[in-house]
């Protein structure tokens, strides 16, 4: 039973597009999903560490990455780019979906937030981002650094180090903390992108002046 559910989610790249985008959308719909206890403050430690997953994974490095990853996932340049928008289109159905579903949201969810379908369909170009990533040259070297230097930058774009005061202290930790991890995500990303794009580059140069 586990070797056939592993070879269904991989055994072709447009279920591992579709397991990838799923999973995503119900990682992020849980870490919304706010107990009791949090709400009455007696849980305030819980709260802070629930809270830095859920700005990890309701950030826009991950629901842009997953576009990028299914791009990737799928390879070929001009497909990349359905890929792109299915993933983003289908991830935000799953999700609001599933809230529906569980509770979380009512049907004014959908109206709520109309436009990230309108951005979904948008994630055309982070699709073959995800494919270009694939090639050996300037282009791909590019491409691959586009998800760690979005990582490194969101944080100061979204202002996440400088919380308000007066917001209970898991509200002004959190976003703190999960904002560092950004940051050092994209920058480890980053690095490790450069080297291994450098390396073949380095033992060339060796070969050809031995």
């Amino acid at each position: 039973m586990r070797n056939r559910l592993r070879e269904h989610l991989t055994g072709h790249p447009w279920r591992q597009v579709v397991a990838v985008s799923c999973l995503l959308a119900w990682a992020a719909l849980v870490s919304n999903i706010q107990p009791m206890a949090q709400l009455e403050g007696q849980a305030n430690v819980a709260k802070a560490v629930r809270l830095v997953f859920s700005y990890l994974l309701n950030s826009g490095t991950a629901w842009a990455g997953l576009p990028v990853l299914a791009g990737w996932l799928v390879t070929d340049r001009w497909r990349s780019m359905l890929a792109g928008t299915f993933a983003a289109e289908l991830s935000l159905v799953v999700h609001y979906e599933t809230g529906m579903l569980i509770g979380v949201f009512d049907a004014g969810i959908w109206a709520d937030n109309a436009y990230w379908f309108f951005f979904g369909l948008l994630c055309a170009p982070l699709g073959m981002v995800g494919a270009l990533a694939r090639r050996a040259d300037l282009w791909g070297l590019l491409a691959r650094l586009v998800v760690p230097v979005g990582a490194l930058l969101e944080p100061f774009h979204r202002g996440v180090f400088t919380a308000p005061a007066i917001l209970p202290w898991p509200n002004r930790v959190a976003p703190a903390i999960s904002g560092a991890v950004l940051v050092a995500a994209g920058v480890t990303g980053a690095v490790l992108v450069l080297l291994r794009w450098l390396s073949p580059r380095r033992d060339l140069r060796v070969q050809q002046g031995a």
